[in-house]
């Protein structure tokens, strides 16, 4: 089969959209977190977790949570697992809306940035 002008853009389009796609995968993605985003909760989490599609570099990786009051304390950023890294909260959390901001790198080194949201609603 003899490739015309057309055939060649078409197949030279298809290569670079395939690598472009690699690329993409490359990075790490946030797969899964505790709480769960849009969670309510009834009683405040001792932690967060993130789970990824990779292992986090945890010297780059990190994780914030802010309030009603602002910035919360978050304890040192640690991994529960190979794809994971948690962080303790501290103090309590009251009742409230949180936004569960993060940044990890996995192997290729390149930091992915993302947010979360949770509300704390205990029964009284």
């Amino acid at each position: 089969m003899k490739l015309t002008p057309f055939r060649l853009r078409i197949a030279l389009a298809v290569t670079i959209a395939s690598a472009l796609s690699a690329l993409v995968l490359a990075h790490t993605h946030l797969e899964k977190t505790e709480p769960a985003d849009g969670a309510v909760l009834k009683a405040a989490p001792s932690h967060v977790e993130l789970w990824f599609n990779e292992k986090p570099d945890l010297t780059v990786s990190k994780i914030t949570v802010a309030g009603p009051s602002g910035a919360i304390a978050m304890g040192p950023t640690h991994s529960m697992s190979d794809k994971s890294m948690m962080a303790d909260i501290k103090p309590h959390l009251s009742d409230g809306n949180y936004i569960v901001s993060w940044q990890a790198a996995g192997d290729d080194g390149h930091v992915s940035k993302g947010q979360f949201k949770f509300s704390v609603k205990s029964a009284h």
